[in-house]
């Protein structure tokens, strides 16, 4: 797992650094391991080993309440912070009610992973964030679909996204950078990313 997360990120960032410098330039080296450490045990759930890995490689890209940073994960979200990850969770944690259908005392869930609910689940990770405060978040319930992506809107709850995993994530990232540098035409219709004037990648 955490070799396959190395060879990802290195073929995402070598393809960033020649195609869309900005963005390369906004990712923040790895963070301190406590931090890691530390969210695993204020959440109190094993945190998957390829966020963690990814973790160790990169510490998210300052996100600006006041503009896009830039979109590393399509089609809009910007990586968070382990720090950020931490004011994220405590943040719902304190503001939003629990799904009364799933979260119990202890981190006991009803529902296994990747079932929709709404509007906040203890076990929900949040790893990236978009410009209108909507995040992807990690799914830590037990299940088959341990560790998938969801997606969470304020007041609308949440629900699983096409990727499986955070790997799952990052393959689709580098597969479509790839594309992109390639001039690879893409199947039913899809569109590439762009660069901006200023070097930073948007996705369509």
């Amino acid at each position: 797992m955490t070799s396959r997360v190395n060879l990802l990120w290195r073929q995402i960032m070598n393809l960033l650094r020649e195609h869309a410098p900005a963005t390369a330039r906004e990712i923040r080296p790895p963070g301190p391991a406590e931090d890691v450490r530390e969210l695993q045990r204020r959440i109190g759930l094993v945190l998957p080993a390829d966020l963690v890995s990814w973790w160790a490689l990169m510490d998210g890209i300052v996100d600006r309440y006041d503009q896009r940073a830039s979109d590393l994960v399509p089609p809009a979200y910007v990586p968070l912070a382990v720090r950020r990850v931490h004011e994220e969770y405590r943040r719902m944690s304190e503001s939003a009610a629990t799904d009364p259908t799933c979260c119990g005392p202890g981190q006991v869930h009803q529902n296994q992973a990747g079932a929709d609910g709404g509007p906040f689940c203890t076990a929900l990770v949040p790893i990236c964030r978009d410009i209108t405060g909507g995040t992807l978040c990690v799914d830590l319930r037990a299940g088959a679909d341990h560790g998938v992506i969801m997606t969470m809107a304020p007041g609308d709850g949440f629900s699983a996204t096409h990727w499986g995993s955070v790997t799952e994530m990052l393959t689709e990232i580098a597969e479509r950078l790839d594309a992109y540098a390639s001039r690879i035409e893409l199947p039913y219709g899809e569109k590439h990313p762009t660069v901006n004037d200023e070097g930073m990648l948007r996705w369509p």
